[in-house]
């Protein structure tokens, strides 16, 4: 989709200055009918975000376009001519100054080597000022788009209290930290969400946050936290592949401890340990190698130095056995269990639910003694 613009006033002057367009080859006068200024996405862009394109005469004009440009600055009013970059460059970045005004102000500034006349820099909070007003200046769809995808400070007070640290644990003082939705940055993307940290005057991404999980209460790390922004609950992936198949519901073993389940035959054997006094907790993350790529297999439980596996015959299950796909998980807690030092697997059905407590038990027994 694009947008005919017409409340963007600096770009819309620049176009409005464009004097002449000549074919670069032959220098011939291209006569201009139509000036259009759209904001839109790239067929071919791989970020799909909107920017600024002209079209003369109903032709976008490309980076490539063989032709040049000549239009009265609106600081000096003197002509220029540039090429197709160029001059796109001005409109994207709304530049009001040629090169010429540019070559000015430098000369100027190198005549008179003062430091102390040097232009102060502008603070986070200046620019995160400019960010905003200038935001503003976006056409609705654009800020729509922006709005839906990334936090807002409401989102981001929602997430704060799962969040454990930034950047792999470098970031560590929350309450520190002031969250900006929206800061300028110099690429295709325009804009984007930063954290102010006063204490220190200094400004970073909010990316590879560590989080604690709603579900099984376990700390992994995130690519973003913008993916978030439309979700009730922050799973870690297992949990999100979990939840997708079957509800996982949280209940406490003997110890108050959250222990995760999602059928009736597991909530089952949780009380059945809480009546044996036995501690039951949420089983070891498994890799495993299946069709030459590696997975993980989330055993249910963990009781003592046993690993415990609850299963309804339910079809999803009996087409990983006909494929292989058990077998391989399996394989790998059998393994994990020798490489870790515990004792037995027990894969507990409907139907062997008798035999297999009463082995788990005896075996429990032993390890006791």
């Amino acid at each position: 989709m694009s947008i005919e613009t017409e409340d963007i006033p600096i770009r819309n002057k620049i176009l409005d200055s464009l004097m002449e367009v000549k074919n670069k080859s032959d220098n011939t006068l291209i006569p201009i009918t139509t000036k259009i200024l759209k904001f839109e996405s790239s067929m071919y862009s791989s970020t799909k975000e909107n920017i600024w394109h002209v079209f003369i005469n109903g032709n976008k004009i490309k980076k490539t376009s063989d032709y040049t440009y000549t239009y009265i600055c609106l600081t000096c009013k003197n002509p220029n001519t540039c090429a197709s970059t160029q001059f796109l460059r001005k409109i994207r970045q709304a530049k009001a100054q040629c090169f010429q005004c540019n070559n000015i102000a430098l000369n100027s500034k190198e005549k008179v080597p003062n430091p102390k006349t040097k232009p102060l820099e502008k603070s986070y909070r200046q620019k995160h000022e400019e960010s905003k007003t200038e935001f503003e200046t976006y056409p609705d769809l654009y800020k729509n788009s922006y709005l839906l995808s990334h936090l807002s400070i409401e989102d981001y007070n929602r997430i704060l209290p799962k969040i454990q640290s930034f950047g792999s644990g470098k970031y560590t003082d929350l309450n520190d930290y002031e969250y900006w939705p929206i800061y300028k940055i110099n690429n295709q993307m325009k804009f984007s969400h930063v954290l102010y940290n006063p204490t220190n005057d200094t400004i970073f991404k909010g990316d590879q946050p560590i989080l604690k999980c709603d579900s099984c209460q376990g700390v992994w790390r995130a690519k973003t936290l913008d993916q978030f922004k439309n979700d009730h609950k922050i799973l870690c992936k297992d949990c999100t592949l979990c939840n997708r198949t079957f509800k996982l519901r949280p209940t406490k073993n003997i110890n108050n401890e959250m222990v995760m389940y999602q059928s009736k035959l597991e909530i089952k054997f949780i009380e059945w340990c809480a009546s044996q006094n036995l501690v039951v907790k949420n089983g070891p993350n498994v890799d495993y190698v299946f069709n030459e790529k590696t997975h993980k297999y989330r055993v249910d439980f963990q009781v003592g130095d046993c690993l415990v596996e609850i299963k309804d015959f339910h079809i999803w299950h009996r087409n990983q056995v006909e494929s292989g796909k058990w077998q391989a998980k399996e394989d790998a807690a059998e393994k994990y269990i020798v490489d870790n030092g515990l004792s037995r697997y027990y894969f507990i059905t409907p139907k062997n639910w008798n035999q297999k407590i009463g082995e788990l038990s005896n075996e429990l027994e032993k390890e006791k003694k």
